[in-house]
């Protein structure tokens, strides 16, 4: 598969695991990276090995989400032409976000929703500057199968690591069918890719995941196999107009039926949403006829 030098791909925390891997072969395909990381060393460290451009900052706060997209649209100012949003996370204990959800939800929920929407006049540019649509891929799991309907996103009353984990991939999932039935399919698509289970830095900060750092290491696929369906998703011009659609080793799969839910999936838009305007991105963070 190749790609244009023209094009400008961002793939969220891309310093390390399945986001480098990621990253990589989109570099090596020829499109230019918008290598992002949490911190400006670990970025800068990483662009330099990719040859892409460093872009830092934490998401597991909308105000994060917001310096990182200033940077993105600083960098892509011919527009951009494809958003992964692969950064994640599995906090072992209840630590809220500055916008009071479990950052649990924040990283693997409301960061990826909130770069999509602040990122949206960007991708819009790039889909012009192209002739063909942008790409929005966010990074999803089989886990998403074991989540629940949450109606508190701070978990206000017992919180579970591996549970909270399972709930965010689920909220993301539902929201990424619900934003693709929103947006015009030739202007912008969204499709969720699940890389199977990946050898990556979960389980580094303890708590449930450690078992996959240690025994069951062995078990799990390269970062650069898993990578494969996010790459496809971002690159193949076979895709060029598919969106709405959750892939699995690089193919159409099917996900939980709650996931593909159309009204659990409008009721997660709208909770996004709203939590983002309060947060300070309004009017309608979704609004598809803005151009």
């Amino acid at each position: 598969m190749a790609m244009s030098s023209a094009t400008t791909v961002l793939v969220s925390g891309a310093s390390g695991g399945l986001g480098r891997a990621t990253a990589q072969a989109l570099a090596g395909a020829g499109a230019r990276v918008l290598v992002h990381a949490r911190t400006e060393e670990r970025a800068v460290a990483a662009a330099r090995d990719l040859r892409g451009v460093p872009v830092w900052a934490d998401l597991g706060s909308v105000a994060g989400v917001c310096a990182l997209a200033e940077q993105v649209t600083a960098a892509a100012q011919d527009g951009l032409h494809v958003l992964v949003n692969n950064a994640g996370g599995a906090s072992p204990r209840r630590d809220l976000s500055p916008d009071g959800i479990a950052r649990t939800i924040a990283v693997n929920h409301v960061a990826p929703a909130a770069l999509t929407a602040l990122l949206l006049p960007v991708l819009r540019r790039g889909a012009v500057a192209a002739g063909r649509p942008s790409r929005v891929v966010n990074v999803s799991s089989t886990v998403e199968r074991l989540g629940r309907r949450l109606a508190d996103w701070s978990y206000p009353e017992r919180f579970s690591q591996w549970r909270a984990y399972c709930d965010a991939k689920l909220l993301n999932l539902a929201f990424t069918y619900a934003l693709a039935r929103r947006f015009d399919h030739h202007e912008i698509t969204v499709n969720a890719a699940d890389p199977g289970n990946v050898a990556t830095g979960f389980g580094r900060n303890g708590g449930a995941f450690r078992f996959f750092q240690g025994p069951a290491r062995f078990l799990l696929a390269s970062p650069e196999h898993g990578a494969r369906t996010a790459v496809r998703l971002a690159g193949d011009r076979a895709l060029d107009s598919a969106t709405g659609g959750y892939y699995a080793k690089g193919r159409p799969a099917r996900s939980s039926a709650t996931s593909r839910d159309p009204r659990y999936g409008d009721q997660v838009l709208a909770m996004t949403a709203r939590l983002l305007i309060r947060s300070g991105i309004d009017p309608d963070p979704f609004d598809n006829s803005a151009g």
